[in-house]
């Protein structure tokens, strides 16, 4: 019987430490980042891609596919335009969510239509949509176009998706879910399923990275909802209370309304789908600190990184797949 990556929960480490064995894919993806910015040709097309794909985020997206890669032995040429693919596609989501969203900021820097405006954000947008495109047909696979089409369809229907509440906060809890599956989880699926399909990865093998990094988003999206109630925004990179001044119903806010037998006032006008003022949010943040929610969210978080460990237990002996579970605990343990 052939052995299997580690499944247990790793000691945390720094993500740099993490990502060490992919340090000069990384670098390649960057090189790749810079050349989709140059070939934009206009200044201010530049200017604008320039500050997106800058390199301020983690580049998860594009290390998954690096050490998916590096496990099964993949050509790395093909990896790095896969990763930058992956990277660029997730760049343009977040261009246009912040348009939706109204944020000012991003990764402590303006957005791009608090900086410019929203057409030229829209448009930035829409060029990295075909930038993403154009990288992956690159790679002659066209089992991979479809399934960064699919990922494209889940994620615009997704922002479809508004949880509400009536009363009933597992039906709320369903909505929060099932949107941020069709975000932050199908995205980073699609990284496991596109570089599975480069390593021709067996059926089971195949379903086993699908698995893991649908698990993974998920654990990452909550922990984020969490560091919008918990975190500190020097280290966040953006306004601690966010999602509260926007009156989105995160899974603290749900878990909050599930245990709470008399929800206070601030907290009933969250619940109904009103933003919070500052001081509003202000006193939001301490009730929901206070009240165990957000220890449930942390807990909710942890048992889809158990589920990405467990998929990641089906998977071949190799230190790429022991490094994605060092980065399974670091999604959950992060402060940023």
């Amino acid at each position: 019987m052939r052995s299997h990556a580690v499944t247990g929960r790793r000691q945390p480490r720094d993500l740099s430490q993490i990502l060490a064995p992919v340090q000069m894919g990384q670098a390649q993806v960057e090189a790749e980042l810079d050349r989709c910015v140059a070939d934009s040709q206009l200044p201010l097309l530049q200017t604008v891609l320039a500050s997106v794909l800058g390199g301020q985020g983690k580049r998860l997206r594009p290390a998954i596919a690096l050490l998916i890669g590096q496990a099964y032995g993949v050509d790395q040429a093909e990896v790095v335009l896969l990763a930058a693919g992956t990277e660029v596609l997730h760049s343009a989501t977040l261009v246009h969510d912040d348009i939706v969203d109204e944020a000012d900021s991003r990764r402590g820097q303006p957005s791009v239509h608090a900086a410019w405006s929203a057409k030229v954000a829209v448009l930035a947008g829409d060029y990295l949509f075909a930038s993403a495109a154009d990288l992956v047909a690159r790679l002659n696979r066209p089992k991979i176009v479809r399934q960064f089409a699919d990922t494209i369809h889940v994620m615009s229907r997704s922002e479809f998706v508004f949880p509400s509440f009536n009363g009933d906060p597992d039906a709320t809890r369903r909505q929060y879910l099932e949107k941020i599956s069709g975000k932050t989880a199908a995205l980073i699926a699609l990284a496991c399923d596109a570089t599975g399909v480069l390593a021709d990865a067996r059926d089971d093998e195949a379903q086993a990275l699908h698995d893991f990094g649908w698990s993974l988003g998920m654990a990452f999206q909550v922990t984020d909802d969490v560091l919008d109630i918990a975190g500190v925004s020097q280290e966040t990179g953006k306004p601690v209370g966010g999602d509260l001044r926007a009156g989105l119903l995160t899974l603290p806010v749900v878990e909050y309304l599930d245990a709470a037998d008399r929800p206070t006032p601030v907290m009933r006008r969250l619940a109904e789908g009103e933003g919070l003022s500052e001081a509003e949010s202000e006193e939001a943040i301490a009730t929901l600190r206070d009240s165990g929610a957000v220890d449930a969210a942390r807990a909710a978080a942890e048992g889809f990184a158990d589920q990405a460990r467990s998929a990641l237990g089906r998977l071949p002996a190799h230190p790429g797949f022991d490094a994605l579970a060092d980065l399974v605990t670091y999604a959950t343990d992060r402060h940023s």
